[in-house]
């Protein structure tokens, strides 16, 4: 069993990246996939996996970008899917299946939804194929306090999510770049194993060397990188800022 973890860290350690590319490629449908496929062939080598959203899996579906994930695969790329599974536990377990057996690494989840007849048949289901979890604890648009920070019991409910992401064994955690102090929170709850994937650099005004020197394990870019005239130059750029943990 390759762990999530392992995998990037060793894809930082020979690219020098700490970049998860966002292939949340926009625009005309005809387009999408061409262009999804010409970005991931230019910044391959300049960053350590892919995630995709529902830019791409909402028009064409997991069998319709079966293609894009193996080209992923082909160059060492775990893929994430950026499903933020919020349901009862049959239903997550059947779209764990689905996209494990089709190429996909990882997904990220909602804590949200609670753990028995919930996230425990998800987690399950991954460790049985292998394949990552990563909670959603704290996201990167303005109004992320008013359910994230939600006061639960004298804190905030990230912290909860925290906790659970740390007690139920999930691979790893999602908190914004934009929110340092948030980060540093979530890092000491976090086991040392567990990762932090930070969204929100760039366009949404994080700040990728502050999240990275708070505790995040990687940050994901999309947008400065997809709209980018140069995509490969932009992820070089960006890497030179942020030196791979260990490179």
């Amino acid at each position: 069993m390759r762990l999530l973890r392992d995998w990037l860290e060793s894809n930082s350690r020979k690219s020098g990246s700490r970049i998860i590319l966002a292939a949340d490629v926009g625009g005309p449908f005809e387009t999408r996939l061409e262009r999804a496929a010409s970005l991931i062939s230019a910044v391959r080598e300049s960053v350590v996996a892919v995630k995709i959203n529902w830019h791409l899996l909402l028009p064409f579906g997991v069998l319709g970008i079966r293609g894009l994930v193996e080209k992923c695969g082909d160059a060492g790329l775990p893929v994430i899917a950026d499903m933020k599974l919020n349901d009862i536990g049959a239903t997550n377990v059947e779209a764990a299946e689905t996209l494990f057996s089709n190429g996909f690494d990882a997904l990220i989840a909602n804590p949200f939804v609670g753990y028995k007849e919930g996230m425990e048949d998800l987690l399950a289901k991954s460790r049985e194929m292998h394949k990552g979890v990563i909670m959603l604890v704290y996201m990167s648009h303005a109004g992320a306090r008013d359910g994230y920070g939600l006061d639960v019991g004298g804190h905030p409910l990230y912290v909860s999510f925290a906790k659970r992401t740390r007690e139920w064994g999930a691979d790893g955690a999602v908190v914004s770049s934009k929110s340092p102090s948030i980060i540093r929170e979530v890092r000491s709850i976090l086991k040392e194993e567990q990762v932090i994937l930070s969204p929100g650099v760039g366009f949404q005004g994080g700040d990728a060397r502050k999240a990275l020197a708070s505790g995040s394990d990687y940050i994901i870019v999309g947008r400065s990188i997809i709209d980018s005239k140069d995509p490969e130059r932009s992820a070089d750029v960006l890497n030179r800022k942020v030196k791979a943990k260990g490179a």
